[in-house]
């Protein structure tokens, strides 16, 4: 099967790889984040975060079938937010809690979600579109 993107494969992978070593050094850093009462940024960011991974992850799987890609990506997406989660807890600055690798999760869910619904309003391509009898 011919990718959709001409790209070799280290190309569609690298961008997955270096925002996973990201999320790692953002989750395990010494920082915080804004505290807003109303809106709990934290969560925001972790469900955005792993919604995006769940992108990178997609691409770099490009050359699968649509529903096993998918799934891939999601289980690898929420596998990151279950192991950042795990190191966290390990380390005495961080805290590891259930309601980020539930926003991980959620977040990579919409990103499959999002995907889904974007493939399935694109028109068809040439070589998809039926054809007209002559």
């Amino acid at each position: 099967m011919s990718s959709i993107l001409p790209w070799p494969a280290w190309a569609r992978r690298a961008p997955a790889a270096l925002y996973t070593i990201a999320l790692f050094y953002a989750g395990c850093a010494d920082i915080g984040l804004p505290r807003v009462s109303e809106v709990p940024v934290d969560k925001v960011t972790h469900f955005a975060a792993f919604l995006g991974l769940e992108w990178l992850l997609e691409l770099a799987l490009v050359e699968t079938a649509a529903a096993p890609r998918r799934r891939a990506a999601v289980a690898a997406s929420a596998g990151v937010g279950g192991l950042l989660e795990l190191v966290q807890a390990a380390l005495p600055y961080r805290s590891a809690e259930w309601l980020d690798l539930l926003a991980d999760t959620l977040g990579a869910l919409a990103g499959a979600g999002l995907l889904l619904l974007l493939a399935r309003w694109r028109p068809p391509r040439a070589a998809e579109a039926p054809q007209r009898p002559r």
